[in-house]
């Protein structure tokens, strides 16, 4: 009986805290988006003395297609949208290509290549002509906008964002917004409050069962029976 109590008791401990941690993340899932669904990063500034800002690497997989157009995973394509601004007067191009193409249009071009993305990104500079030709003249890009806000849905496939002034020159500054509307996060965050909320309750009672007392019963004391006087 000891030890199981005591099994249950370091059971429930563990649970407890991953069980705080689920609801925890079920609760940002919640509060992280705005009013209509969508989570933002930035702004981020980005500058380069080169011909382009290049982000590779974007590769999404949304797993098996199903016939009804959704995935394992939720719908086939997620809404994103990137606002850029440009912060040296020049009008500014960004555009979404798949990295071959990207690739072949700057081929032999000075980019500097995004390594990674945060508040103080890390970027790669790859050696080239300082001149491009004007992006919007190619037909490669499967959303683009120009001083303004790029609206995508992320479909599946191997993606790069390519930023770049609008006439192909040199010295690329801006400063850029990035959200995303995942349309499963708030049913995600439910599950996990109530997973959550499950194995803490489960985790408790684990906890009690393990550490509370168990009364052993003691049998009632018969008081003696005293002896009658003996009469003559």
């Amino acid at each position: 009986m000891r030890i199981t109590k005591l099994v249950a008791a370091v059971i429930g401990v563990p649970m407890i805290i991953g069980s705080f941690a689920l609801a925890v993340g079920g609760g940002i899932a919640l509060a992280v988006p705005d009013d209509d669904g969508w989570i933002s990063t930035g702004p981020v500034r980005m500058r380069t003395d080169a011909a382009a800002l290049v982000g590779e690497d974007i590769e999404i997989d949304f797993g098996e297609h199903f016939t009804d157009g959704r995935t394992f995973i939720g719908w086939e394509a997620i809404p994103a949208r990137l606002e850029i601004d440009s912060r040296n007067d020049k009008s500014v191009f960004v555009g979404i290509a798949t990295q071959d193409d990207a690739r072949a249009y700057l081929q032999g071009v000075a980019v500097d290549r995004v390594v990674s993305f945060d508040n103080h990104p890390e970027l790669r500079h790859v050696d080239g002509a300082f001149v491009a030709s004007p992006p919007a003249s190619h037909d490669i890009w499967v959303a683009s906008s120009v001083d303004g806000r790029l609206d995508w849905d992320v479909a599946g496939g191997d993606w790069a964002i390519v930023a770049l002034n609008a006439d192909g020159s040199p010295g690329v500054d801006v400063s850029l917004n990035g959200s995303a509307r995942v349309p499963f996060l708030g049913a995600i965050g439910i599950v996990l409050i109530a997973v959550g909320l499950v194995g803490m309750t489960t985790g408790g009672f684990l906890i009690y069962y393990g550490v509370r007392q168990v009364r052993v019963p003691v049998a009632p004391v018969t008081p003696p029976v005293p002896e009658s006087p003996i009469t003559g």
